[in-house]
């Protein structure tokens, strides 16, 4: 409201306007300290030309005193933080007050009648007197969870004559400062060029990177070089929520030329690791070091009886085979409930299941991934980098290889030193056991329109995902929340 024309009021009894203004108003010029105001010291001091008539403030001059406010500007926005403290001071001072009904009710119809904006915080835990009367009613909860983990949101109870897509926005606290988490904004396919500008990370000795600086931090410098870590996420994310974290550290792996094997979800967007990642690496560098294996649950492609469609398919979503589309033109979608990124049309070329370069033989067979297959080939791309490798393996494409030999495999990425992403949705059979078998467990949920994410092993606070946009790629930022 105060990036509008017209002028704002902030309104209390306990105020200290420096502390408030440095807290909440130091980016916006047009509040300045001044517009902050304490009843308790001189509430005639105001930014205004105001004549007002009266020597003393009290609940009979309160309403005159907003309307000569008002006069003197084409819009008011005036707050009282809080109201019921306001009420009790300005009663205390008044020869028989109303009640905070009354009053209530007079304010609400002065706000109306000169299109005055009109904000009364409350720190009742239900009050009453106000809900019934006001156009909009909004509430602020605070919980913490069974490991002790702060969950802020803003719950939108009541906005006469709006329609409330979402009622819940999660908030923080973080650097002393209320910022709301917004939702992810994902880039869908697009062309790569090689030459957009992304700083990758440094790995240490023991450890790898994310390729997300926040995480880093709260990871103790990132994941353990030989471990297991099991990404799961929780129901009603968008489709490439899976991307968030892990096409950073595919594109940190890739930038050092060490071996990246991808088994993505079964409903991923086509084209997604390609394009993002060709848009900061060579085409080259992806042909030589990324391999990714398209598998699927699903017939085969000769139409004979495979395994069975995914149950879990949108209306309208076809089940991935093992070609896919790669289309050339810029998008971007929000990570939203039930959406899918928007099409797009222009097919630049396809991404197939390979051997790249047709060097070595793909473990997918008529759309379905083999555990044998699979190592002997990450065996062949190992022995060309001399480097440790990364997978990252959706369970959700790869049960029926993997189901069997997560132990096993949880071992040999050990042996190997090698870095392990298992990818789990809820339903997926595998789940429970990717758990068992990982060194550490993070975990990813939508909460209202926002993602947020926490670990369970390593215990993490909740961390609020935002993501930024340059000319070249998507940034991924966390933000605590506490």
């Amino acid at each position: 409201m105060m990036n509008r024309d017209g002028d704002a009021l902030y309104v209390s009894t306990r105020v200290d306007q420096e502390t408030i203004h440095g807290m909440y108003f130091d980016d916006h010029s047009s509040l300045n300290t001044t517009a902050i105001l304490d009843l308790s010291q001189d509430p005639f001091d105001l930014p205004l030309d105001v004549d007002v008539p009266f020597e003393k403030l009290n609940l009979d001059s309160l309403i005159r005193w907003i309307q000569e406010i008002s006069a003197a500007t084409t819009q008011l926005t005036i707050a009282f933080d809080s109201w019921e403290l306001t009420y009790e001071y300005l009663s205390a001072r008044s020869d028989d007050p109303p009640s905070i009904e009354a009053v209530t009710n007079q304010l609400v119809v002065l706000a109306r009648e000169e299109n005055i904006r009109l904000i009364l915080v409350s720190e009742t835990a239900e009050p009453v007197s106000l809900e019934y009367v006001v156009d909009g009613v909004i509430t602020l909860n605070v919980e913490d969870d069974e490991r002790g983990r702060t969950r802020r949101y803003l719950q939108l109870k009541k906005l006469r004559g709006v329609r409330i897509g979402n009622r819940l926005q999660p908030f923080t606290l973080a650097d002393g400062r209320f910022q709301s988490i917004t939702p992810v904004r994902l880039p869908t396919v697009r062309t790569g060029t090689g030459d957009g500008s992304w700083e990758s990370l440094v790995n240490s000795k023991a450890k790898f990177s994310t390729g997300i600086r926040d995480l880093d931090r709260f990871l103790s410098d990132g994941y353990n070089r030989g471990s297991v870590v099991h990404l799961d996420f929780g129901a009603e994310l968008c489709r490439d929520a899976w991307s968030v974290l892990t096409l950073p550290t595919i594109r940190n792996f890739l930038s050092r030329k060490m071996g990246v094997a991808v088994v993505p979800p079964q409903k991923a967007s086509p084209g997604l690791l390609h394009n993002d990642l060709t848009t900061v690496l060579s085409q080259q560098t992806f042909d030589d070091y990324c391999h990714i294996f398209e598998a699927y649950v699903g017939p085969t492609d000769g139409g004979g009886q495979g395994a069975q469609p995914d149950t879990h398919a949108s209306a309208g979503e076809t089940t991935p085979t093992s070609t896919r589309a790669v289309t050339a033109t810029p998008a971007e979608a929000t990570c939203t409930q039930g959406e899918k990124p928007p099409s797009v049309d222009g097919v630049a070329g396809r991404e197939q299941s390979r051997p790249v370069g047709n060097k070595f033989e793909s473990p997918v067979k008529g759309g379905q991934l083999s555990y044998g297959a699979y190592i002997t080939y990450t065996e062949q791309v190992r022995n060309e980098t001399e480097d440790p490798l990364l997978h990252v393996i959706s369970m959700d494409a790869a049960q029926e290889a993997f189901e069997a030999r997560l132990g096993d495999f949880a071992n040999y990425v050990a042996l190997h030193n090698d870095l392990a992403l298992l990818l789990t949705n809820p339903g997926t059979e595998l789940r429970t056991w990717a758990d068992r078998v990982a060194d550490m467990h993070l975990r990813l949920e939508r909460f209202g329109d926002a993602t947020i994410l926490y670990g369970e092993n390593p215990l993490t606070p909740l961390l609020g995902i935002g993501t930024t946009r340059s000319e070249s790629i998507t940034k991924t930022t966390l933000t605590e929340m506490v």
